[in-house]
């Protein structure tokens, strides 16, 4: 493709519509407390998630089973399957989605910027794009379509919870994130993260 038609292909991807799906998910065993309610440098985990991915999407849904989400205008769900998250948290959402295109994002990544989810949504022509640093993926930062339901439902069903292996079954693209700052995709996990 040159350079014209590639631009022009991803500026359309970019102009799509988007629903942002945040997992709030609940009670972190390392925390001891809902993760995505915690104080990080000023203000609940959350809300850097939602401000990042608030410009890039017509809207947002939080998959969590806290009512204190409310505080933050969105709609809340539960999830649909009990107790198999988190793939069950992106099959609720994706379930719930009004769009064909989800920017799944997980709640406790507060370094995420713009940069990499830019860069996903461009290259979101397949049923899931996730990225790649290092040797890892980050399955809980990327773009699932909404065509992954049954697949997940299914897998659900089968009671295999791990989003690797179900993401395996459909066209899932990796991008490579290694010129982005490793910060980004800095989990809190506990206490002493946050401390950290």
């Amino acid at each position: 493709m040159d350079f014209l038609g590639d631009f022009a292909s991803r500026f359309v991807l970019y102009l799509m519509e988007l629903t942002g799906i945040i997992l709030a998910g609940g009670k972190s065993s390392r925390m001891g407390e809902d993760k995505g309610l915690m104080l990080f440098e000023g203000k609940p985990m959350i809300q850097y998630i939602i401000e990042v991915v608030k410009p890039l999407v017509k809207s947002i849904v939080i998959i969590a089973n806290d009512k204190e989400y409310e505080q933050f205008g969105y709609p809340i769900y539960e999830d649909l399957i009990k107790g198999k998250k988190p793939l069950a948290g992106i099959y609720t959402g994706l379930k719930h989605s009004t769009t064909t295109k989800n920017l799944v994002m997980s709640c406790d990544v507060p370094y995420v910027n713009e940069e990499v989810l830019k860069l996903l949504i461009e290259n979101c022509n397949v049923d899931v794009v996730i990225p790649l640093k290092g040797d890892r993926t980050h399955q809980l930062i990327g773009v699932y379509d909404k065509k992954c339901i049954d697949i997940f439902k299914m897998e659900l069903e089968n009671d295999q919870r791990k989003i690797k292996m179900a993401i395996e079954k459909l066209n899932c693209k990796t991008i490579d994130a290694n010129h982005i700052n490793d910060k980004i995709f800095n989990n809190i996990n506990s206490k002493n993260d946050i401390e950290a």
